[in-house]
């Protein structure tokens, strides 16, 4: 790696080049032979198996993204022509039959008590408890299974 310091009107800004050069000896021997076996770089995550941790993880990512879109787009839908309540006015025409409204409000809810579930369990890692691969398995479980009891329970009371 290069290091170059330039200095203009009393600031310093400091650059870093890196060289393509290999410092392991053998490591371009192993690339090159991984190229000819038409081999990927790193692995892709189509070769492992799902596993719940995995599984659990990607959907905590999930949920917060789709809670995220959720909120802007609902603050969106308030600066729209007509704002917020004509868009509601608009859903309410539709009048979809009450256990099509009662999905409808348990895949909305889900994401969100999954989510901040998950949370809790993230909180109780971050105080070191429940590292261990049977506590994970075990709160990961609870997670999902109260999840779904609790959004079920919330749409069949709304």
């Amino acid at each position: 790696a290069v290091v170059s310091t330039q200095s203009t009107g009393g600031l310093t800004c400091r650059s870093l080049s890196t060289t393509s050069e290999y410092k392991v000896p053998g490591t371009e021997e192993f690339f090159n032979k991984q190229k000819t076996l038409n081999r990927p770089m790193s692995p892709h995550l189509t070769i492992y198996k799902p596993q719940l941790t995995s599984m659990l993880s990607i959907s905590h990512r999930g949920t917060g993204i789709f809670y995220g879109v959720l909120i802007y787009g609902g603050a969106a839908l308030t600066l729209a022509p007509g704002g917020f309540s004509s868009y509601v006015a608009l859903a309410e025409t539709y009048a979809p039959g009450a256990g099509l409204i009662c999905l409808m409000k348990f895949g909305l809810m889900l994401p969100l008590v999954y989510h901040t579930l998950n949370g809790f369990r993230h909180l109780m890692w971050d105080s070191g408890n429940g590292f261990k691969i049977a506590e994970v398995y075990k709160s990961g479980w609870t997670v999902a299974g109260i999840s779904v009891a609790i959004s079920l329970l919330i749409a069949l009371m709304l």
